[in-house]
């Protein structure tokens, strides 16, 4: 019996052994086919042609994507990047892909519509309808609340049947209604496309987006966080920075 006792104590520090060479073995393999110890500083790509971008990832290990293309800015050469996602300076793995926004090369212009003395709705739907995009919303004291005074390009006053190129983003100049405050509405769990919709019906605007996009590539996202934080009471036309990630965690 002794003896016996012995040899399954000699087996079972056995099996220890091994299953502990067994662990070591496959998280070893798995930190080096996820590249543990490899991070990569994304450097910055904007202002670059699509082959200067290629030259520059091939250097980096990474990998990119078109994902679409901007409004045109005169101040970058057609074709050329405009901003990236993740944004430079950002740490990933090697053979991450970076999602990038270009300068449209085809720049097509048309003429501007007739909003003024429009509803800020009203507006909105002859603006997407023209293919221009909707920037900020500032107020200026009016009587009627959200009717447009007038629209601006790059700081610029346009007017009717001015020529502007296609997908130029306009800011509008709207009546306050002599109102001084707002209270900032719950953005938690809205997804990006959807925050800028429901800010812009409450008289603000998106200030600055953060992204958590460090563990896979997927762009769908929802605000887990806001700042200004929910009844808060500000100006019209205010600003409020949105964080995002893939998924709620701790809802």
């Amino acid at each position: 019996m002794k003896l016996n006792f012995r040899f399954q104590i000699f087996l079972f520090s056995i099996g220890i052994f091994f299953a502990i060479c067994f662990f070591k073995v496959v998280d070893l393999s798995l930190k080096k086919y996820t590249l543990h110890h490899e991070i990569i500083t994304v450097p910055s790509l904007i202002g670059l042609n699509i082959s200067q971008v290629e030259d520059t990832i091939l250097e980096y290990g990474l990998q990119f994507i078109i994902l679409d293309s901007a409004a045109y800015d005169p101040g970058y050469a057609r074709g050329s990047v405009l901003s990236h996602s993740p944004k430079p300076g950002s740490e990933v793995k090697p053979g991450r892909k970076i999602y990038l926004t270009t300068n449209p090369i085809t720049v097509n212009y048309i003429s501007f519509p007739e909003l003024i003395n429009k509803s800020l709705r009203q507006t909105i739907n002859l603006l997407e309808n023209n293919a221009f995009r909707l920037g900020n919303l500032y107020y200026v004291d009016h009587f009627a609340k959200d009717v447009l005074i007038f629209a601006t390009h790059n700081g610029m006053k346009i007017h009717f049947n001015d020529s502007l190129p296609k997908f130029s983003i306009i800011d509008l100049h709207l009546g306050n209604g002599y109102e001084l405050d707002v209270t900032t509405p719950n953005l938690i769990g809205l997804s990006l496309k959807d925050v800028k919709k429901k800010l812009n019906n409450t008289s603000l605007n998106v200030g600055d987006v953060y992204l958590d996009f460090n563990d896979n590539d997927s762009l769908a996202s929802v605000v887990y966080k806001q700042d200004p934080i929910l009844n808060t009471k500000l100006t019209l036309g205010s600003f409020i920075s949105v964080w995002a990630k893939d998924s709620i965690i701790n809802k």
